[in-house]
């Protein structure tokens, strides 16, 4: 006789979302203060490992890295499906180029928040998983973060660009 799941495929959905974005925290609050200076270190290998991660799903579902809107629309349905669907975000294609990603609603902040814990820590997290994705996906590109909520902007903004584009202007 088989059984009747009484979970719907949203409710798991849902449920795994929040246990996937609570684990940083739980991670924090458990292990920094053993491992200490080198937990950011050692933490930002973990993100850089699941952007290879999130490049090898990119593949597996044919998603496009041609360029930086096609960048732009990967990174935000690797979000989507990593991170869940309490994700919010809105997509600014400027060039072939150029584009940015906007996140409006992030559920680490959130989590974090709940906690009543600091978000210093967030920023680090998140540069290394989104830098990497979009330098894994396509080496040609890479992001810089113009805005950032958990330091307290109102959204986040992920502009992806031309790696040669970028470094012109970081050496501005």
């Amino acid at each position: 006789m088989t059984r009747r799941d009484p979970l719907t495929p949203e409710m798991k959905w849902q449920v795994t979302s929040r246990l996937v974005t609570s684990l940083p925290l739980m991670y924090d609050i458990t292990f920094r203060d053993v491992v200490g200076d080198r937990y950011d270190t050692l933490e930002q290998q973990i993100w850089v490992h699941l952007a290879r991660e999130a490049k090898a799903l990119a593949g597996s579902a044919s998603l496009p890295t041609r360029d930086a809107r096609d960048l732009m629309e990967t990174l935000r349905v690797i979000l989507g499906v990593f991170f869940g669907p309490d994700l919010r975000t809105e997509e600014v294609a400027i060039s072939p180029e150029r584009a940015v990603l906007m996140i409006k609603r992030c559920p680490f902040l959130f989590c974090e928040r709940e906690s009543r814990s600091g978000s210093e820590h967030l920023l680090s997290r998140c540069l290394s998983f989104s830098i990497a994705t979009v330098e894994a996906l396509n080496p040609a590109y890479t992001l810089r973060f113009v805005r950032s909520m958990c330091t307290g902007d109102r959204t986040c903004e992920l502009k992806i660009m031309k790696r040669e584009d970028a470094e012109k202007d970081d050496s501005r």
